[in-house]
């Protein structure tokens, strides 16, 4: 599944998110922070629809359906990409955000999460990309 909803490119953010009531909630609060965002429901989806967009940041998930957030990340990291992520998760064990942190993402967020934390990154990722 893809939604897209536009808004300038400048602030493009995919979410990555096989939940569909987590997803769909993500992407109104991101929309109300004045973003654009495009909604996948797996990460294979997200490479075979968009992977090539000029993305200001990606939230991921860690447990997806198929593919995992951070195979996700290694998989773009080993291409070049240098895209921001914030990785999200509902399980807090330790070895989970070292792996993500090794992957390269720029921030770990346990689920539930502050939708204001959430948009503050965003915000500083958008003011450094576009300053």
């Amino acid at each position: 599944m893809v939604d897209i909803v536009t808004e300038p490119r400048t602030r493009l953010v995919a979410v990555i998110e096989d939940d569909a009531v987590a997803r769909t909630a993500l992407g109104r609060l991101l929309r109300i922070g004045g973003f654009e965002v495009a909604l996948f429901d797996s990460a294979e989806t997200f490479i075979a629809a968009a992977a090539r967009s000029p993305w200001l940041c990606l939230i991921v998930d860690v447990q997806l359906t198929g593919m995992s957030g951070i195979d996700l990340q290694h998989r773009l990291r080993s291409e070049g990409s240098d895209v921001p992520i914030i990785v999200l998760t509902g399980n807090r064990a330790a070895v989970v955000r070292e792996r993500a942190e090794r992957a390269g993402c720029l921030a770990f967020l346990s689920k539930p999460f502050s939708g204001t934390a959430i948009l503050g990154m965003l915000g500083s990722i958008a003011e450094q990309a576009h300053p």
